[in-house]
């Protein structure tokens, strides 16, 4: 749902930005201020996208590895 709604304000925003015929936008220096209010939706969907799972270690035990360079807890 959120991505529908998210998705339905980005095209409604540029929408909007494309009938301002009175100037335009790509060509000017200051252009670059319209679309700004575009960010808050790319943040939106980068929430939105699941982070990757960690790596499951089923050879050690949590807080247990095998690096020659550490010395274990029982030392």
């Amino acid at each position: 749902m959120v991505w529908f709604l998210n998705t339905i304000g980005l095209v409604i925003f540029l929408v909007w930005l494309s009938t301002l015929n009175d100037k335009q936008i790509l060509r000017e220096q200051d252009g670059i201020i319209y679309f700004l209010p575009c960010l808050p939706f790319f943040f939106v969907y980068i929430l939105l996208i699941d982070p990757k799972p960690k790596p499951q270690n089923t050879q050690n035990p949590p807080g247990e590895t095998n690096h020659p360079s550490k010395p274990s807890a029982e030392a």
